[in-house]
């Protein structure tokens, strides 16, 4: 076992002392305490440094968690310990301290691990030779559960991973938050990792790469950091939605491609939308998104759905009735997020009270859940979610204020009503201060011609969206 690194001390919590069956009692506090993170974070994030921690033990008022590399326990203490800490202790009740453990290989001497900066890459190659790897494990092809509304997409990564660079190049997968992009990226290097160990890969976020170009910049390092990218033979990027509307990091992440798409390595990208939709990026960088191979992700349909929630039921070990599947499946909206969500809450549920998964604990937990769902938006919604995103008052979208701040969440907010509901042109405008008609109009068409011109206000209507249906 390697070092444990605690939070800062804090005054001891309820000591526990470890035995045999620790980490079953330990679940239900480390459930709860993911619960509260996964909601602070997005799903790429939450699924790339938090599905592979496990709960060990709690002594002393120090809660132990088990990382699997030294890489992954680097990132996560420098990151998210504080948010981590503050979680468990909404969790138990009371403050407690955090440490990170690593569970080495057999015959690795902890001192020969090496921890690389949180934004450094790291290769399959290095990672072998250390016993590491910068890929969930947990998310392999194997544990992708395969529908109608997948089954294009997984074909298309498992081929890539199969033959890279001799397939499609690039491969570029889009889809909507919580279909499985992240899973099928981390499927693809953990693939590689296993059969084609003397390859380089290195998987980043698109903020990550824009985090290094800015660090470079800073630091006058920008032939180290174009080195370390094109040194690899396979490139995973998420998100690439977000380097829209940022010119540099276009610029860099553009000759990047073009180096190592000649040379024969095998770029990977995922999006939540297609390249012709991404309106705030260089034209000459859509293009080339669009050279090898475009797939999407659907929300999955009802077998499916059903399908995934037995999966990951199995690999908890929780016993989930066939008619209770179905249930969550039908009651719950489409995205693995919330069908994950509707499991936290069985299990926490289940092993604290002793009961087994039925049909009438499912009812009386996510009934609160489904009528939300199922409410519809209203202007009320959209004006509280607008002004939050812009951080103004109820009272100015209803003002006669035309500040230019002002006046565009105002636009934006008008339109998403138009979008969103079903009030009239009328109805819109006595809901921002009893303005007439035409106002409304004018907002609505102002802000549809930005949509297509300007990515950056295309991504805030999208962030705006995300926000409401989520």
């Amino acid at each position: 076992m390697d070092e444990e690194t605690p939070s800062a001390f804090q005054p001891d919590a309820a000591i526990k002392t470890p035995g045999p069956g620790l980490t079953e009692e330990m679940n239900p506090i480390w459930l709860r305490a993911q619960h509260t993170i996964r909601g602070a974070l997005d799903a790429s994030k939450y699924a790339t440094w938090f599905e592979a921690l496990t709960p060990l033990s709690m002594t002393d008022g120090v809660f132990r968690i088990a990382t699997p590399n030294r890489f992954v326990q680097s990132w996560i203490r420098e990151h998210y310990q504080d948010q981590i800490a503050q979680a468990l202790e909404q969790s138990l009740g009371a403050p407690c301290q955090v440490a990170f453990v690593v569970t080495e290989p057999a015959g690795t001497a902890p001192n020969e691990t090496v921890t690389p900066s949180p934004s450094a890459t790291v290769s399959p190659r290095r990672a072998a030779a250390n016993g590491q790897t910068m890929f969930n494990p947990r998310l392999t092809f194997d544990t992708f559960v395969v529908g109608s509304s997948n089954a294009f997409a997984h074909a298309a990564c498992l081929a890539v991973a199969q033959h890279p660079a001799q397939t499609y190049n690039p491969l570029f997968i889009y889809g909507d938050v919580g279909l499985g992009k992240t899973h099928l990226l981390h499927a693809m290097g953990n693939h590689l990792a296993q059969h084609e160990p003397h390859l380089m890969a290195c998987y980043v976020s698109s903020e990550t790469f824009l985090n290094d170009l800015v660090s470079a910049l800073s630091h006058d390092k920008m032939d180290a950091f174009r080195n370390r990218y094109q040194q690899c033979d396979l490139i995973l990027v998420d998100d690439v939605q977000f380097l829209m509307g940022k010119e540099r990091t276009q610029e860099e992440f553009f000759h990047t491609f073009n180096i190592l798409h000649q040379e024969g390595k095998q770029i990977i990208l995922s999006s939540d939308k297609p390249p012709k939709e991404m309106r705030g990026l260089e034209r000459r960088l859509r293009s080339r998104f669009e050279w090898g191979l475009v797939a999407d992700l659907q929300a999955p349909d009802l077998e499916t759905k059903v399908a995934i929630l037995k999966n990951k039921a199995g690999d908890r070990q929780m016993a989930v009735p066939d008619d209770v599947a179905w249930l969550i499946a039908q009651r719950l909206r489409g995205d693995v997020r919330h069908l994950e969500g509707a499991l936290n809450r069985l299990e926490a549920d289940t092993k604290m009270t002793g009961q087994g998964v039925t049909a009438d604990l499912v009812l009386s937990l996510m009934g609160e859940i489904a009528e939300a769902e199922a409410k519809p938006t209203s202007i009320g919604d959209i004006q509280r979610v607008v002004t939050d995103h812009y951080h103004l008052s109820g009272h100015a979208l209803r003002s006669r204020t035309r500040t230019k701040e002002i006046a565009h969440a105002r636009h934006i907010a008008m339109y998403l009503v138009r979008m969103q509901t079903h009030a009239s042109l009328p109805q819109v405008g006595k809901a921002f201060g009893n303005r007439d008609h035409t106002s409304v109009l004018h907002a609505c068409n102002k802000v549809q011609s930005l949509i297509q011109d300007d990515g950056c206000v295309k991504e805030e209507v999208d962030q705006l969206l995300r926000t409401l249906q989520g």
